[in-house]
C-alpha cells in the first residue's frame, strides 16, 4: 500500500490529504448540508429519500459516482441504488450483494467509515478475477480511483452505507469525510423512522384485519366464500407472495386446497390434494403445530410445488377443540419474511376461522345455544370498543404530530421537531404494546403461550422493569431492591412484563404524583411476596371485584381521563398463575392502592 492508501483498522485514515476546498467554499457546503438534512428528514418514503439524495448530493461532495447500499429485511444482503447519472447508467443501479461482499459490505459490518485509494486498498483482489456483481468491480469499470464509503449508523444499528467515488486520485479529504458522516447520520435516522412508521402502519393494518374478520366470521355459514375472502384479504393486507387454506381429510390422510390467493395458481390447480407426509403444510396438519421457516431451502420438510420462488413459509394449524381441521399457509419470496407478530396475528385469525368452520358444521346446534352466542357477541363488542378508542387516540396524536411536521417543518426549531417526533414514537410504541396485549389473549386462553423457566435474579428484573417505565417529574421511585437479592424460578421476560405493567399502572393512576414503592418480603413456604404501592386515587370498594377481569376498567370520574385497555391486570394474573403464584390488590381509598404477587424461590442448583 502506498503512502496515500487511506485505511486503518477502524476504517479511518491516519493522515488524510488536504481538502481541495480547504480555504474556500466550506461554509457554503455546511450550509447546503443543513438544507439537505432538513429535506432528508422530511422524506415520506425511501423512494422520496433517494430522489432527494440524487438531486442534492452533488452540492455536498464533488464526485463522479454516488450510490447508497441498504440492508434488506434479513440483513444478509444489501441492495445498491444509484445516486448519480453515471451510476444510474451502469450495473450499479440494481445490484444485490451479500453483506460479506467487498468494501461496502466491510463498512456495513464494521460500522466504520472508509476512505481509500482504490487500486491499493484492501478488498479489491477479486477485481482481477472479474466479479461483475460486486460494487467495486463496477466502480473500476467506471474509472474510479478514490472511494469514500460511510455507514448509515443509528446508535448501535447500521442500515447500510453511502459511497462516493471519483476518477481523480486522492479526491476526498477530511472535510468530505465529516460531511459524508453527518449526511449519513441523517439518512440513517430517517430510514429508521420510516421503518418504524411502516411497521406501525403494518401492525395497524393487521389489527384492522383481525377486527374485520371478527365481524365477518361470527355470522357467515358460506364456508368456501368466507375462506376465499380471508386468504384474499390476508395476501392483500400483509403483501405476502402466496396464501392458501388447506382442509384436512383425515380418512385419506391428505389436505385439500379449498381457497387460494397468489402467484402459485399455475402450480396449484383447483382441488389440489397433498399427502400429510409431504411438505410443511402436510407436517403441520399431521402434528397440529405451527411452522415459521425463514429459509425453506434449509428445511427438509419443504415441498417445492414445482416452482422455485418461495424463500419463507408460515403454516398454522386450525383447530376445533383438539382436532386439526385445516392449515392456513403463507409463503413469500423474501428470506425471514415472517416474524412472531405475523404468526400471532395469523394464529388469532386461525382461531376465528376454527370458530367459523365449527359454526358452519354445527349450525343447528349453535342456534340452540343462544346464551353462548350472546357472550361471543359481547366479547366482540368489547374488542371493537378497545380498537375504536384505545387505538384511535394514539393514532390521532400521531396524525396530528405528523401533520404539524409536514406543514410547518421549515418554521419549527429543532426542539419542537424533536418533541413532535418523540410524540410519534411514544404513541406508536403504545399502539405496538396494546396490539401485543390484544394478541396475547387468545394464546393465553388456549394455553399456547410458551414459558421458559429458569433461575433469575428478582432484584435485577425489578430494576430492568423500572427502567422501562416513564416516570413523570411528579413521581419518585422508592425501590431499595438489592441487585443481589433472592433468585426465583420464572420466565424472565414475562415476569418483567408483570412488574413493568404494575409500575406503569402505579404511575398512571396517581396523576397527582407521589412515591411508587416496591417491597420484597418472605411469604409462605418457599414463596416471596412482591408489593408495588402508589399514592394515587385508589379503587372504590364496590369495584374491587372488577380487577383482573378481561376488558374490565374501574368506572369513576378520575379514571375517565386515564386511558387503558382493561387487559393489563388480566395478563398479569395469567402470567402469575402460570408461575404457580397469586396476585391481589389492597385498597386505600383516596390514599392509593397496593398490588401484590407471589413468586416461588428458585431451588438449589
Amino acid at each position: 500500500m502506498d503512502e496515500h492508501s487511506l485505511v486503518n483498522e477502524s476504517g479511518l485514515a491516519q493522515d488524510l490529504p488536504a481538502d481541495p476546498d480547504e480555504h474556500a467554499g466550506v461554509p457554503d457546503r455546511f450550509s447546503s448540508l443543513h438544507e439537505v438534512a432538513l429535506e432528508v428528514c422530511s422524506s415520506r418514503s425511501v423512494d422520496d429519500l433517494l430522489a432527494i439524495l440524487r438531486r442534492d448530493c452533488r452540492w455536498l461532495i464533488d464526485h463522479d459516482v454516488a450510490y447508497i447500499a441498504l440492508l434488506d429485511q434479513s440483513r444478509t444482503k444489501y441492495l445498491v441504488r444509484a445516486l448519480s447519472p453515471v451510476a444510474e447508467n451502469s450495473h450499479l443501479a440494481s445490484l444485490e450483494c451479500p453483506v460479506e461482499d467487498g468494501v461496502t459490505g466491510s463498512v456495513i459490518r464494521s460500522q466504520a467509515p472508509l476512505l481509500l485509494d482504490m487500486p491499493a486498498g484492501p478488498g479489491f483482489a477479486e477485481l482481477e478475477a472479474g466479479t461483475p456483481d460486486s460494487v467495486q468491480y463496477v466502480l473500476k469499470l467506471l474509472g474510479s480511483r478514490t472511494l469514500l464509503c460511510v455507514p448509515l449508523n443509528t446508535g448501535q444499528v447500521t442500515n447500510g452505507a453511502i459511497g462516493f467515488a471519483s476518477a481523480t486520485k486522492l479526491a476526498f479529504g477530511q472535510r468530505d469525510m465529516v460531511i459524508a458522516q453527518m449526511l449519513a447520520t441523517h439518512i440513517g435516522v430517517t430510514i429508521q423512522n420510516l421503518g418504524l412508521f411502516d411497521e406501525a402502519q403494518r401492525r395497524i393494518t393487521q389489527i384492522e384485519l383481525v377486527n374485520e374478520f371478527a365481524q365477518r366470521l361470527t355470522g357467515t355459514l358460506e364456508l368456501k366464500d368466507l375462506l376465499q375472502t380471508v386468504v384474499d384479504a390476508i395476501r392483500r393486507s400483509f403483501k405476502y407472495f402466496d396464501v392458501g387454506f388447506f382442509m384436512l381429510d383425515p380418512t385419506e390422510r391428505e389436505v385439500e386446497l379449498i381457497a387460494h390467493s397468489g402467484e402459485m395458481e399455475a402450480f396449484l390447480p383447483p382441488q389440489y390434494r397433498q399427502s400429510l407426509d409431504d411438505g410443511i403444510v402436510g407436517w403441520v396438519a399431521k402434528h397440529g403445530q405451527r411452522v415459521l421457516c425463514g429459509d425453506v431451502r434449509r428445511d427438509s420438510r419443504y415441498f417445492s410445488y414445482a416452482h422455485d420462488e418461495t424463500r419463507s413459509e408460515l403454516a398454522i394449524p386450525i383447530h376445533i377443540e383438539n382436532e386439526v381441521v385445516g392449515v392456513l399457509n403463507a409463503e413469500d419470496r423474501e428470506l425471514n419474511a415472517f416474524d412472531e407478530t405475523d404468526a400471532a396475528v395469523l394464529e388469532t385469525i386461525c382461531e376465528q376461522l376454527g370458530g367459523a368452520i365449527r359454526n358452519a358444521r354445527l349450525y343447528e346446534q349453535l342456534k340452540k345455544n343462544n346464551a353462548k352466542l350472546l357472550e361471543v357477541d359481547r366479547m366482540k363488542s368489547d374488542f371493537l370498543g378497545i380498537v375504536s378508542h384505545d387505538f384511535r387516540s394514539p393514532l390521532s396524536t400521531i396524525i396530528l404530530a405528523a401533520n404539524s411536521l409536514q406543514k410547518r417543518w421549515e418554521a419549527l426549531d429543532k426542539g419542537k421537531v424533536d418533541e413532535y417526533l418523540g410524540m410519534v414514537v411514544d404513541q406508536a410504541t403504545k399502539l405496538a404494546n396494546l396490539a401485543e396485549d390484544v394478541l396475547s389473549i387468545s394464546r393465553m386462553e388456549a394455553g399456547k403461550l410458551s414459558y421458559y423457566f429458569s433461575s433469575v435474579n428478582l432484584g435485577r428484573i425489578i430494576n430492568d422493569a423500572a427502567s422501562m417505565v416513564k416516570f413523570s417529574s411528579r413521581h419518585t421511585l422508592d425501590a431499595p431492591v438489592d441487585a443481589g437479592s433472592a433468585l426465583v424460578k420464572a420466565d424472565q421476560a414475562k415476569l418483567r412484563q408483570v412488574v413493568q405493567n404494575l409500575l406503569s399502572n402505579a404511575v398512571k393512576y396517581s396523576p397527582g404524583g407521589g412515591a411508587v414503592r416496591v417491597r420484597i418480603a418472605d411469604h409462605l413456604n418457599d414463596f416471596l411476596r412482591v408489593t408495588i404501592e402508589d399514592d394515587g386515587i385508589g379503587i372504590p370498594e364496590n369495584q374491587m371485584g372488577k380487577l383482573f377481569q378481561k376488558f374490565s376498567r374501574i368506572d369513576s370520574e378520575e379514571t375517565k381521563k386515564i386511558s387503558g385497555s382493561g387487559l393489563g391486570l388480566w395478563i398479569c394474573k395469567e402470567i402469575v398463575k402460570a408461575h404457580g403464584g397469586d396476585i391481589w390488590a389492597e385498597n386505600r381509598p383516596g390514599r392509593g392502592t397496593s398490588f401484590t404477587f407471589t413468586i416461588r424461590r428458585a431451588g438449589p442448583a
